[in-house]
């Protein structure tokens, strides 16, 4: 399917109307108030801080390309409504899904500041999509206005650091078993628990693999019958995690 650019440069952005604008306190207030961004933070504040500040809206339609790999960042981008997926791709040309971002989240926050603050994947909306954007300086007065906002951007960049470190050891693993071995692990770890519904599809998995989707299908059937996994569909029991982080070694 052909994909249409809706380039950050162009200049097909919304104003708001003026500082009394409903635009946040009324029709986005709740999905802002789920952003980590604001966290600790009422509504009313959150409208408040918004509204101190230069803010567009932009509209994605469903396969609109919001920006490539290697674009500059210079706003602060928040989704509104919609999700968007952000792809790489690799050295022997295979497009590899990094992850998929769902309304409530930040775009690419870690990559806004430093010498090189070019974008490390291309952004494709996956649905129709309402993304709010503030400047670079805006954000930097954000900052300096609520100590809460500046803590709460440093959190994520954290995060997005410790996700990006785990993105690049699991495309590492050469091995199809070593990256589900891994993905589940993490799942785990995270969960606390054995008994897993995969969050994703085979067809998501094989994306963020970079693999073929029956690999994907394969390689847990495999796991099955050699006994480190209990499948049936998404329902996983995990049932040798030592034969599983054997893979991450093998892989």
């Amino acid at each position: 399917m052909l994909q249409s650019r809706n380039n950050l440069t162009e200049n097909t952005l919304t104003e708001p109307c003026n500082q009394n604008c409903s635009f946040c306190f009324i029709n986005y207030s709740d999905v802002l108030s789920l952003n980590p961004l604001f966290k600790g933070l009422n509504n009313n504040e959150i409208g408040l801080l918004i509204r101190d500040v230069h803010h567009q809206v932009k509209a994605l339609h469903k396969n609109d390309i919001l920006a490539v790999e290697g674009d500059s960042l210079d706003h602060l981008i928040i989704i509104l409504e919609g999700s968007v997926v952000g792809d790489m791709m690799d050295f022997e040309g295979n497009i590899l899904r990094i992850e998929k971002i769902e309304a409530g989240n930040t775009i690419a926050s870690a990559f806004i500041f430093g010498e090189s603050a070019k974008l490390p994947v291309t952004i494709t909306a996956v649905e129709n999509t309402r993304l709010l954007f503030i400047q670079k300086d805006d954000l930097l007065a954000l900052f300096t206005k609520n100590k809460i906002f500046l803590r709460n951007y440093l959190d994520i960049i954290s995060d997005r650091a410790r996700f990006l470190r785990k993105k690049i050891r699991l495309l590492g693993l050469n091995s199809i078993k070593g990256k589900i071995a891994f993905y589940l692990l993490e799942i785990v770890k995270k969960s606390g628990s054995l008994k897993i519904i995969l969050p994703h599809t085979q067809n998501e998995l094989s994306e963020m693999f970079g693999v073929a989707r029956p690999s994907v299908g394969r390689a847990f059937r495999e796991l099955h019958k050699e006994g480190s996994i209990m499948a049936q569909g998404k329902n996983i029991v995990i049932l040798d995690k030592n034969k599983l982080s054997g893979f991450l070694k093998a892989g």
